[in-house]
């Protein structure tokens, strides 16, 4: 660590030794940057991107002509200090910060601009003479201003923490007051009385979130490939390294085309088309077929007349590949690609991959975005397949901690590795999510950096949908993906969705078959194993919400509607569908607050497919088979090893109705002599089975008759 800019130092000396001194002196940064490279105090403009420790970031650059010249040097003195020395622990209640994190630095940065051009207008010039009765009034100016609490609150931070870095800083360069607003907090100040953590992102509505899974895990499975091998191909002959050139070693151009030509005419091929010209043949991706790689080198007129004297037939593009992939039995296209649309098929497939991955993890986008090659693995103990890679959130992350190997683990599904595999075969580049692929236009980042950011990522997933309901219009002509009624897809909004499908749908069938049980399982485990339990409170939020909810509903079925309840289980459910009525509702300030409020108000009733779990752990069927299998037994309910024996189980209307348009289909197939005589005994069972629930159900309702089949007798 630097030694604090206050030791002994007046200010003219200072700034004058400070002159060539490296802002980023005491930072970790990445790896391979030139030292010379780097800003210095007295530069104008500071970049502080060699120290981010995300790539998928904006670089972070600080444009001191934005700031009142007059006051310039005081505020970079302020900035060097934050850089350079421990945070104060009267900024942070956290305890064992070591540094500001360039993104605070930043933020600081911005708001102090505020408060910088606020001063120049008061007549102020160094931050010494600035007064308590001076931060009175700018203490009126913002909150006067018309910006969100948080805005504000940040506004009066950042001038907090110039008077906290005081004693890193020489005296002709601190602000001399004794403490900020006789030391009330910004919230206070700022009247933004918001606490805890929570999460206001909305989440994606269900249909168009699972018509978006859907169609990522089709393009990976299915379209991925196919676009993938094009790519590839064209590539290569783009490049001159296609095996089809080996036959075109040695000779000249002219005897190249020649021997093309004859080959294609032979083979009823067509010459490569513009698109933008019908009928016009495509010199430079003729070269290309003939081994004359496109960067270097161009048909002569000699060889371009003995193309176009040929007779060929010539296409309305370049096409290439082979359609392999199938969707509902049938090719997902006609005809092979065209080399014009592979630039945004291979980003459309890249976007699928992005929504497989980030979705199915639960990672953050930028967790994601950092993702390199490699990163698929195996626990050799447990067999879970895992993802690698680096921790996207946490005051002591630095860019040093990136360079290291990825150690940070998270559990995933079979579609995820999948998707890993295609992005890894698709290109070279060390980043699976580069902003350009090799051949394209565009420019490398800081240190050789290219990685999505947030604007990229948002601008692909629209691109994808576009090209989904572009592509593939439904038989009603509705959009293949629907729109989100709240805003446009934004891939911070798939933790919380994914939140609220594990909790409302954990035994339904999302795409491929993958149910979110299992997925409930692997995440939600993964993060509490690896101290981050962030996306653990979406999960609880959504689950009280679903609780009180259902709550409602069935108490509202059972006592306004009449809905009838039978099974070993009745009783208890409507015993606690009863209790559940007496809450009233409270107002959560504080995440903490859900898990206990979410334990009162929690029936533990978990409605099913055709049944009712009123679930007690002593006594679940489920619970005791998974012991007797050795797996670990869960809290809750597993469907997947309901018994029909099991104490725990209820039966309401709801249940029965879907008995009742489930038996007809049973008895046809049991009385069907074309199924296979085990099928037809599986179905007959079944189908007596659920006689026996019907009619159960009917002859314990008060008043009723014996019924036979759930048949009036």
């Amino acid at each position: 660590m630097t030694m604090p800019l206050s030791d002994g130092a007046v200010a003219p000396s200072l700034l004058h030794r400070l002159a060539d001194v490296i802002v980023l002196r005491a930072r970790p940064l990445w790896h391979g940057i030139d030292p010379v490279s780097l800003s210095r105090f007295a530069d104008w403009t500071w970049s502080l991107a060699e120290a981010q420790p995300d790539q998928h970031t904006q670089p972070i650059m600080l444009y001191w002509s934005t700031f009142p010249s007059v006051l310039v040097d005081d505020f970079k003195v302020f900035t060097l200090a934050v850089l350079d020395c421990p945070y104060p622990p009267t900024l942070s209640r956290i305890t064992g910060l070591d540094q500001a994190s360039v993104a605070t630095v930043l933020l600081w940065f911005k708001r102090l601009r505020v408060f910088a051009t606020w001063l120049q207008h008061r007549g102020v010039a160094r931050l010494r003479d600035v007064t308590d009765h001076d931060l009175d009034r700018y203490l009126d100016h913002v909150r006067a201003m018309q910006a969100s609490t948080n805005t504000r609150r940040q506004l009066l931070n950042a001038v907090r923490a110039i008077w906290a870095y005081a004693p890193q800083m020489p005296p002709e360069h601190r602000m001399s007051v004794t403490e900020p607003w006789q030391g009330r907090s910004p919230g206070e100040l700022a009247e933004d009385i918001k606490t805890g953590r929570g999460n206001k992102t909305p989440r994606i509505e269900a249909a168009t979130m699972t018509a978006l899974l859907d169609w990522a895990l089709r393009i990976v499975e299915d379209i991925g490939p196919d676009v993938r091998d094009a790519w590839r191909e064209f590539r290569q002959l783009y490049t001159g390294d296609h095996l089809s050139h080996r036959r075109y070693d040695g000779l000249p151009q002219t005897e190249r085309i020649k021997l093309f030509l004859q080959a294609a005419r032979e083979q009823g091929k067509e010459l490569p088309g513009d698109p933008m010209r019908p009928g016009i043949i495509d010199f430079k991706y003729l070269a290309c077929l003939i081994g004359l790689p496109a960067l270097s080198s161009s048909l002569s007129g000699a060889s371009r007349s003995l193309a176009e004297a040929a007779g060929l037939p010539v296409a309305e593009d370049f096409f290439i590949g082979r359609i392999t992939g199938r969707l509902d039995g049938r090719p997902w296209r006609e005809r092979p690609l065209m080399v014009s649309e592979l630039p945004a098929l291979v980003w459309v497939v890249t976007a699928a991959c992005f929504v497989t991955v980030s979705y199915l993890s639960g990672m953050r986008p930028g967790e994601v975005a950092n993702l390199r090659r490699g990163c698929r693995a195996d626990d050799v103990e447990s067999g879970e397949l895992l993802l690698l890679g680096h921790r996207g959130k946490g005051y002591d992350r630095n860019a040093a901690e990136t360079q290291r190997p990825p150690a940070r683990p998270w559990a995933v599904v079979s579609p995820v590795h999948q998707a890993i595999a295609l992005l890894e075969s698709l290109h070279e580049t060390d980043l699976l999510f580069p902003t350009r692929l090799p051949g394209s236009s565009g420019r490398k980042s800081r240190a050789g950096a290219r990685t999505w950011d947030t604007k990229k990522t948002n601008t692909e997933l629209k691109r994808l949908q576009d090209w989904v309901n572009s592509t593939f219009t439904s038989v009603s002509g509705t959009a293949a993906i629907p729109p989100d009624p709240v805003k446009h897809l934004h891939a911070s909004r798939f933790r919380r969705t994914l939140a609220y499908f594990i909790v409302r749908r954990p035994r339904g069938l999302i795409a491929a078959a993958l149910q979110y049980g299992h997925l409930k399982t692997k995440v939600t485990l993964n993060y509490a194993a690896n101290d981050d339990d962030s996306w653990l409170d979406d999960v609880a939020v959504e689950r009280l919400e679903m609780v009180l909810e259902q709550s409602e509903d069935d108490w509202t079925r059972l006592e306004e509607e009449h809905e009838h309840v039978s099974g070993p289980a009745a009783a208890e459910y409507r015993r606690r569908t009863a209790g559940a009525a007496a809450f009233l509702g409270r107002t959560v300030r504080a995440q903490a607050s859900v898990s206990r409020l979410l334990a009162q108000a929690d029936t533990d009733i978990h409605h099913g497919e055709a049944m009712t779990c009123v679930h007690r752990a002593e006594t679940a069927a489920c619970r005791k088979e998974k012991l007797l299998l050795g797996l670990p037994a869960d809290d809750g309910p597993d469907e997947s090893l309901c018994r029909s024996t099991c104490v725990n189980l209820a039966y309401t209307d709801r249940d029965i109705a879907e008995h009742r348009a489930r038996l007809p289909v049973l008895m046809t197939e049991a009385c069907d002599p074309m199924t296979p005589r085990p099928r037809r005994d599986r179905a007959a069972a079944q189908a007596d089975q659920i006689l026996a629930v019907i009619e159960q159900h009917e002859t314990s309702r008060p008043g009723a008759a014996h019924t036979k089949g759930g048949q009036a007798a």
